[in-house]
């Protein structure tokens, strides 16, 4: 017999095998191919009705990309330094904002403005009102417990706003015209850790309309009360350029006017001052005095650093 003879012999001899008994290949498809599961996304914790506000202090803790304004770099001429430092300029508004901050905290009477809403203006443009809101400001932030927020309140003409770069933003008449606008996103942070800044926003020609409404009450009360450590600041337009002036100071607890010194005629300085309805919480700053001046009515005392302000309340001779 022959090899193939005896093969097939085998293989008919062998029982055959039942169906289903051999293994199946596994074939796998595209459609059968396991994917691993994502894991699910951690929440992201959003804040609680009830939650504390934080303070104005721990608002402070920004990365240098997030700080919209950087005094150390508009290389304004007159400004002081975020530094803080012991020149003459530095000093003077060191005696300009004693007092303002003496009393921004006191206790107000029922129907009184709080006294931490201060206002900045003059009698005529050009008399250095706002570069006296920046450094008023900036000094008061160099307080070891004190906050500013700065807001440029001049809606017609802001050139606070100008000056920071800041005037394509959305700031006080936005806040004003939308009662359901969150206030806190249209304050600015800057380089000066405790000072904000509060942009005039969209130029409007019912501005002195808008000082006045009842909006203007409500975000007032906000500003004045949202932190106990905060001193609000307005740079405000001047008194006889435009009626938003005299309507602002109605809301004001303080007001600092700045009268430059051999500029402004003292019958515009009355003028000015007869059109606020309350003359017992009016200060006036005395600007680009020269150093003559200062020997005559100082004596001679200070730190010798270039031109200064003076100060003094409304009334003193």
């Amino acid at each position: 017999m022959s090899i193939i003879e005896k093969a097939v012999d085998k293989l008919a001899s062998e029982p055959e095998e039942p169906a289903g008994s051999r293994p199946v290949p596994k074939v796998t498809t595209a459609a059968t191919v396991e994917q691993p599961v994502p894991e699910p996304a951690a929440a992201i914790p959003q804040p609680r009705a009830g939650d504390p506000i934080p303070t104005a202090l721990e608002q402070a803790a920004l990365t240098p990309e997030e700080i919209p304004i950087r005094f150390a770099e508009l290389e304004l001429e007159g400004v002081l330094s975020p530094e803080g430092g012991r020149s003459r300029l530095d000093e003077e508004y060191r005696m300009i904002k004693r007092p303002l901050l003496m009393k921004a905290f006191l206790p107000v009477a029922p129907g009184e403005n709080p006294y931490n809403l201060i206002m900045v203006t003059s009698a005529l443009s050009g008399e250095g009102k706002t570069f006296t809101s920046m450094n008023l400001a900036i000094s008061i932030a160099m307080e070891m417990d004190r906050t500013v927020l700065l807001v440029d309140a001049d809606l017609a003409k802001p050139s606070l706003s100008r000056l920071l770069q800041v005037n394509d933003r959305p700031g006080f008449t936005e806040c004003l015209r939308d009662e359901t606008l969150d206030l806190g996103e249209c304050i600015l942070h800057t380089d000066v850790p405790k000072l904000r800044v509060l942009p005039a926003g969209q130029r409007h020609n019912r501005a002195t309309e808008l000082l006045a409404s009842n909006s203007m009450i409500a975000r007032l009360q906000e500003m004045a009360t949202r932190y106990p450590d905060r001193i609000v600041l307005f740079d405000s337009p001047p008194l006889l350029a435009t009626s938003e002036a005299s309507t602002l100071a109605r809301h004001m607890g303080q007001v600092a006017m700045v009268v430059e010194y051999g500029g402004t005629p003292q019958f515009m300085i009355k003028e000015a001052l007869g059109l606020l309805e309350s003359k017992e919480n009016v200060s006036l700053i005395l600007n680009k005095s020269r150093d003559d001046f200062l020997i005559k009515h100082v004596g001679g005392y200070g730190y010798g650093y270039g031109k200064g302000y003076g100060y003094g309340a409304y009334g003193d001779q």
